[in-house]
């Protein structure tokens, strides 16, 4: 039984959490049913009820490990995180984005209950890097419709890939390579994408990465955009890849003197932002 969005809705607006962990039956329904409608185009049933439920019944270990992990093998489905996956400007990217925040939660849940195994983080991996790649719905704030958001709630989703115990140092480049492909889809982000990303680069130092690899990337990434503008001039795409980057690479900058003031590593940044101003702005 899966209940219609309207019934949802009023449901979930006077239900009691501690009903729902009393009665197995009737938990499990009203979570199908919030699985059934994580895409809803209604922004209070979508992120102020069905999300927020989510994060009170993950996030309060108030479901089993069964059915918590039942929940993310059907998030990470074709159906939901890659459901229509590629689409640009539809309302297929709600589904996606809001099961990303599902994944994430449980992501993170699984860290005190660790149910899930090195070898299905490895597969895991592989299929989130992949939808990073492939979503190219960039929107954040959708007037009418709230938040879109794919890219911010894919990096939450990534960051708590990279904080789980089993996540492998050998995937670190690969998270670089997810992060430079997020910073180079041709748009300007306007709701704090990038600053987004950051986490995902905090929560790499926290798992051991070295601050002369993140110096490397960093020159990488600059690289990359040099690379576009000299093979393609100055379209309107590297035109707007630049300001991406270098809005990411101010936002880092400052973040990193708070949490890791490290003077290599400012520097690296600052010869970087200051190589594209110039490069942007000099005259003659």
């Amino acid at each position: 039984m899966i209940y219609e969005e309207k019934t949802l809705k009023d449901l979930l607006m006077t239900i009691d959490n501690n009903r729902v962990v009393m009665d197995d039956n009737f938990r499990d329904i009203v979570m199908e049913s919030m699985l059934a409608h994580i895409g809803s185009l209604d922004p209070v049933l979508r992120d102020q009820l069905i999300y927020s439920k989510f994060v009170k019944l993950i996030g309060d270990s108030l479901i089993s490990q069964r059915k918590m992990a039942s929940i993310f093998d059907t998030c990470l489905d074709q159906d939901h995180l890659f459901y229509r996956i590629g689409e640009t400007n539809t309302d297929s990217v709600f589904t996606r984005s809001f099961s990303s925040l599902v994944i994430a939660l449980i992501l993170t849940e699984d860290s005190k209950t660790s149910f899930i195994d090195s070898k299905k983080i490895q597969e895991i991996t592989k299929t989130i890097l992949r939808y990073l790649h492939e979503e190219k719905d960039t929107r954040g704030f959708v007037e009418d419709k709230g938040w879109a958001h794919s890219i911010a709630h894919g990096a939450d989703m990534l960051a708590a890939l990279v904080n789980h115990i089993h996540f492998p140092a050998e995937s670190f480049p690969n998270v670089h390579k997810a992060i430079q492909e997020c910073l180079l889809k041709g748009i300007v982000y306007r709701d704090e994408e990038e600053e987004r990303l950051i986490f995902v680069v905090e929560a790499l130092l926290e798992r051991g990465l070295e601050q002369h690899v993140l110096n490397s990337w960093i020159k990488c990434l600059s690289s990359s955009l040099e690379k576009e503008q000299v093979r393609d001039g100055q379209a309107l795409f590297n035109y707007r890849n630049k300001i991406t980057v270098t809005n990411f690479m101010k936002a880092f900058y400052f973040r990193l003197k708070l949490i890791h003031p490290n003077k290599q590593l400012l520097e690296c940044l600052e010869s970087e932002i200051h190589y594209w101003f110039k490069k942007s702005f000099s005259r003659g």
